[in-house]
């Protein structure tokens, strides 16, 4: 094992903009990118590399396209294909309109050009896809597809010729092997060694309301998981990636005092998984309107609630609202922002198209997996069924996963004895099976996998009681918040407003590399 310098536990060789290499010391080192990146630089102990060699992941693509709008005016502001994300085999699998996202669908259908953000979706098996790969699918296939309603198109460039888009890992996590190995638990083991703390996606779950929560987990319990911050309040520490959670954490310090972090960012740009990209063409009426298009990070729930507030700082202007498809955010006939790809769900029914709404796709896809035939006039019989099952789950989630969040921090036994095969075979075994058209939208489409690939405890991990009961709620009251809400100005907005206010210090186009640690 490497020695650190002996004036710092952790040393770091770092190259800055390609100049020669330099050595930076720290007293504490917070690695908030993927440690698998590291494995070349840094001696990590046996124990940490048998944490992170069990990690898999998926990989995620969007890409942001300029489209006509046609004289058939699209219906849906957001189309989901759950079946292209059952195979996670690159094709496109979904796009969500960033115009009508900003300013209601018929807005949207006004205009000559819309903006949307076309989604692809690849699984752990084989070598993942390049930048390359992903659009020369995109622009091969999406013509064909009967759902994508925008005939004419064009992948939008950036100011040096480059496509928008972004290619990024996804979904760190343990399969069931690793799960039952207890590896979450294990990872949680390893903080503090080398006077190092992990605070990735990874750790916990991709999204950045676990990561806010993971972060706040670590300095609240840092004596139970025998490690601690330096008393000195001036001593260095050093963040390795201004991703949501490297931010996030760095925040977190500089509230408790903490004077002297710095953050190192290998990229050109802060945000990680977040990529918004601000454009003020096309826009209504040609007014020069900004449109925040996510290409990364982009939903919020009612789940979010407190980590909205705890950041309303940064959030200033950059209000949350949710999707409208009248302007004036009315819409007599309660149509859905959303569709789903519903081709060979309805036989025997008569639909004018194999796109359905979201609200009709949970009803008819809950009966289907429920072992009924589908009948969209039984919805208000299958909405009763399917409110009463969100109980259940509630009840079943709380019973296995206890209320910690954003994880139990002991091993949860009870759940890992069931052996349960995935999140779909919890809920069949349990007679939930009613809420998958419900769960596919609120866990599959957002790029977690399918029902019946991904590991049970990550699917109540992420369908949480917070969330469970905020569902809970709006089937019960249809004027409840929004479930699904969006920034207004973007993720980016938040990030940079961040690193302006707090203030964060990020050094970017950074090279580590070696890392020396004493243990």
């Amino acid at each position: 094992m490497s020695k650190a310098n002996s004036a710092s536990p952790v040393s770091l060789r770092v190259s800055i903009d390609g100049a020669p290499a330099v050595e930076k010391n720290c007293d504490l080192l917070v690695v908030a990118c993927d440690p698998r990146n590291l494995r070349m630089v840094c001696s990590f102990t046996g124990e940490e590399v048998s944490v992170f060699s069990r990690l898999t992941n998926f990989t995620f693509h969007t890409t942001l396209v300029k489209v006509k709008v046609p004289s058939s005016k699209p219906e849906f502001g957001i189309i989901l294909n759950p079946d292209a994300i059952d195979e996670m085999g690159g094709a496109v699998s979904g796009y969500r309109n960033e115009t009508a996202k900003q300013f209601s669908l018929e807005t949207a259908n006004g205009m000559v050009e819309n903006l949307v953000t076309v989604y692809q979706l690849q699984g752990a098996a084989g070598t993942p896809w390049t930048n390359e790969q992903f659009l020369n699918n995109l622009k091969a296939t999406l013509p064909q597809l009967e759902w994508w309603p925008y005939p004419e198109f064009e992948v939008v460039h950036d100011d040096s010729g480059d496509p928008v888009c972004l290619t990024t890992p996804y979904f760190d996590h343990f399969n069931n092997d690793g799960l039952t190995a207890k590896m979450p638990w294990n990872y949680l083991g390893v903080q503090g060694t080398g006077h190092t703390i992990y605070v990735h996606g990874s750790t916990c779950f991709e999204s950045v309301l676990q990561c806010w929560q993971y972060g706040g987990m670590l300095l609240e319990k840092q004596q139970e998981l025998g490690w601690r911050l330096p008393s000195d309040l001036s001593a260095s520490i050093i963040v390795l990636g201004a991703g949501p959670s490297g931010l996030l954490f760095a925040h977190l310090l500089k509230e408790r005092g903490h004077s002297n972090v710095e953050i190192l960012e290998p990229s050109d740009r802060i945000g990680g998984k977040t990529h918004t990209v601000t454009l003020h063409e096309p826009s209504p009426h040609d007014s020069g309107a900004a449109t925040a298009c996510e290409l990364g990070t982009c939903y919020l729930s009612p789940a979010y609630d407190k980590m909205v507030t705890a950041l309303g700082r940064f959030l200033e202007g950059n209000c949350r609202h949710g999707f409208y498809i009248m302007k004036d955010h009315s819409d007599p006939e309660n149509r859905s922002f959303r569709g789903m790809v519903a081709e060979g769900l309805t036989p025997g029914i008569h639909l004018s198209e194999a796109t359905i709404s979201y609200d009709e796709y949970v009803i008819l896809k809950g009966q289907v997996a429920n072992g009924e035939k589908p009948d969209p006039r039984r919805a208000k019989e299958t909405e009763r069924k399917i409110g009463e099952a969100l109980g259940k789950y509630d009840v079943l989630v709380h019973q296995y996963l206890g209320s910690e969040l954003p994880l139990p921090f002991n091993p949860p036994q009870k759940l890992l004895d069931k052996r349960y095969s995935s999140f779909y075979d919890f809920l069949e075994r349990n007679d939930l099976l009613i809420l998958t058209g419900l769960l596919e939208y609120s866990y599959s489409v957002q790029g977690y996998g399918p029902l019946k690939h991904i590991p049970a405890y990550y699917g109540m991990i992420w369908i949480s009681l917070p969330l469970t009961k905020a569902i809970l709620k709006s089937y019960k009251c249809k004027d409840a918040t929004p479930m699904v809400t969006v920034l207004s100005k973007g993720w980016l907005a938040l990030w940079e407003e961040m690193r302006t206010k707090v203030p964060l210090n990020v050094t970017l186009n950074t090279t580590i590399e070696r890392i020396d640690r004493v243990t």
